[in-house]
């Protein structure tokens, strides 16, 4: 959906002798705001090691002509506020490599090339807090418990009680010790066996999946969002948006219908011979993206499009 939502925008500029100068698509998985109410504001519609090793990829993007690179071990800790709804206290992170998108969407002389992914604003610093601490590491607990577990990685980096190697962790930030601490208080890690012991993180993430599961009538969210810019050969500029926002619903969550209406909608238009091209495609042709958001449109699944002209101090069209 992504990529075909944004080709819509980008073929459209294109069409009419525009040039895409800065491309940015976000996306992300959450519960909807009732139902994020633990201290990581999180729930999984997908696996806990996949959103693990997710935050810990290395990123590269470009930013007005430069090109930043995140360690993957840095990830977590350069997240930054995403204001499209401004309502819900929104966080993003970058995703991957977004410069490999400039040959594939035909975008290659864009400043800006960027794709990230959202969570509630908190979920990275607590997280990234973990991280330091050891808790995401691929290695043996050393411990049947998570006390034990936690002493002894407090204990390898030279602390001797829990407060004062959190706060290390957090950088020496006071209140984000005490979120860390609370967090863990709420997850058991004061009392809770160790999954297993030969690898910390795999426990943690059992951990995770047994306290961050939706109950009985809560529901996800699935957002996704696009900020496209255009320059033309007469001087006029545009500035694009596209929105998606979706909730789930006592049939299905809104992860499901985002992954399974988009895979059921591409095997029926290979079934019904409505694309005709063989082999491996990406959904970045008119003859894909088309046919696909028009049935995904009916099936509830809407991006919301704004297109704004751009001006100079004087209110000339730039």
């Amino acid at each position: 959906m992504d990529h075909m939502s944004a080709m819509k925008i980008i073929d459209s500029v294109h069409g009419r002798g525009g040039e895409i100068t800065s491309f940015s698509s976000v996306c992300g998985g959450l519960p909807a705001p009732e139902a994020a109410n633990n201290p990581l504001l999180y729930k999984f519609s997908w696996s806990p090691m996949g959103v693990i090793r997710a935050s810990q990829n290395d990123a590269t993007y470009r930013r007005d002509g430069e090109v930043v690179q995140v360690n993957g071990a840095d990830l977590l800790a350069s997240s930054e506020p995403f204001y499209a709804w401004q309502s819900l206290n929104l966080e993003c992170l970058p995703n991957r490599d977004s410069l490999i998108y400039g040959e594939k969407y035909g975008i290659q002389s864009a400043k800006t090339i960027f794709r990230g992914t959202i969570r509630y604003q908190g979920f990275s610093s607590l997280l990234h807090v973990f991280k330091n601490m050891g808790i995401l590491d691929d290695r043996e607990t050393g411990a049947a418990t998570w006390h034990d577990a936690i002493e002894n990685l407090q204990g390898d980096r030279g602390f001797h009680d829990l407060r004062s190697f959190i706060l290390s962790c957090a950088g020496n930030n006071k209140e984000l010790a005490s979120r860390v601490y609370s967090c863990m208080l709420w997850l058991g890690l004061k009392i809770a066996p160790v999954s297993d012991p030969s690898s910390i993180v795999v426990s943690f993430c059992d951990l995770l999946e047994q306290h961050l599961q939706f109950e009985d009538g809560e529901r996800d969210m699935v957002l996704m969002h696009h900020d496209i810019k255009a320059s033309f050969d007469d001087g006029s500029a545009e500035s694009h948006s596209c929105s998606m926002q979706l909730f789930g619903d006592d049939s299905m969550t809104a992860m499901s219908k985002t992954v399974g209406y988009t895979a059921a909608i591409g095997t029926k238009l290979i079934l019904e011979g409505d694309i005709a091209k063989k082999g491996l495609l990406l959904p970045t042709t008119k003859d894909v993206y088309t046919p696909s958001l028009d049935l995904l449109h009916k099936e509830g699944i809407i991006f919301e499009e704004q297109v704004h002209e751009e001006y100079d101090e004087v209110g000339h069209v730039v």
